[in-house]
């Protein structure tokens, strides 16, 4: 049985051939019969030497696998790029960049708080099975055709993922602003208070200087409606905004998660001005 893939590219068939190579000569200890050569006209011809095997069961699945990563590595960032700069014009380095990075991070799997992105974490199964489809024994394969015209799908799936991952970047570069602001709300205005103590136990609790729980009533008096940022939320659930209309000399947060995102946010706004501690020491000496 021989298959013969043709490339339009050097750079491609030498690079899937090397890669071909490679994961026939680790599985040839364990049985796979298969040989691959490299012709002058830019075409890999790959045979399946196993009768005892069926092709489907084994060899079809072992090249598609192949082919899949190899699209993913060699195409697909350049893909998100062409995407961000034609269809939604971003021409910015160094947006594209951060932009391409949270695209990345999506269809990997490390942004999986996002809404719909779900739906875009199976790309690679988008294209294993277009390969699946296309890809017969005794065949004649090409391969730019084939990226062209029967990878729509997981095109439409990079097209959602830049969408979803710009949505993103805009937030981040909102919420960004928005602590510069606050940074220099801080800095630009006298302090009210010497310290507040936050405990952070699953929630924030805001404590005087005295160790004594500010009450609802107290917050409100604090708190500066111009500078509020969370819109439909209680009192009782805001940090930010109280804490930084309060306008202390020194936060100290005792919490047993010093790199929660409220207190990364904190530690932004308020510099040197903030000292965390472990909840322990809190429990132990003053509660």
């Amino acid at each position: 049985m021989l298959i013969a893939i043709h490339f339009e590219e050097e750079e491609d068939c030498k690079a899937l051939y090397d890669q071909f190579e490679y994961y026939f000569q680790k599985f040839s200890m364990i049985g796979l019969g298969g040989s691959i050569m490299i012709d002058d006209t830019c075409s890999l011809l790959i045979e399946y030497k196993q009768k005892d095997v069926d092709f489907y069961e084994a060899f079809h699945p072992f090249i598609v696998s192949i082919l899949t990563d190899y699209v993913i590595d060699s195409q697909e960032e350049e893909w998100l790029l062409d995407i961000i700069e034609t269809m939604f014009y971003f021409q910015d380095e160094e947006e594209k960049r951060q932009i391409v990075s949270i695209a990345n991070a999506i269809l990997e799997g490390d942004r999986k708080e996002l809404p719909r992105v779900n739906d875009l974490m199976n790309r690679r199964s988008l294209i294993y099975e277009a390969f699946a489809t296309h890809l017969e024994e005794e065949t004649d394969f090409y391969y730019e055709p084939f990226l062209t015209f029967r990878l729509r799908e997981y095109g439409e799936c990079l097209i959602d993922c830049v969408e979803l991952a710009i949505d993103e970047y805009m937030l981040e570069q909102e919420y960004q602003n928005m602590i510069e602001g606050f940074r220099h709300y801080v800095q630009d205005h006298k302090a009210k208070m010497e310290i507040i103590y936050l405990i952070h136990n699953e929630s924030f609790t805001f404590l005087d200087e005295q160790f004594r729980k500010l009450t609802r009533d107290e917050l409100m008096f604090y708190l500066n409606d111009d500078i509020v940022f969370e819109q439909e939320v209680e009192i009782e659930e805001m940090v930010i905004s109280p804490l930084v209309s309060m306008l202390p000399k020194s936060v100290h947060i005792f919490s047993d998660d010093p790199d929660h995102g409220v207190i990364m946010s904190i530690q932004s706004i308020f510099q040197e001005r903030l000292h965390v501690y472990p909840l322990k020491m809190y429990e132990k000496e003053w509660r």
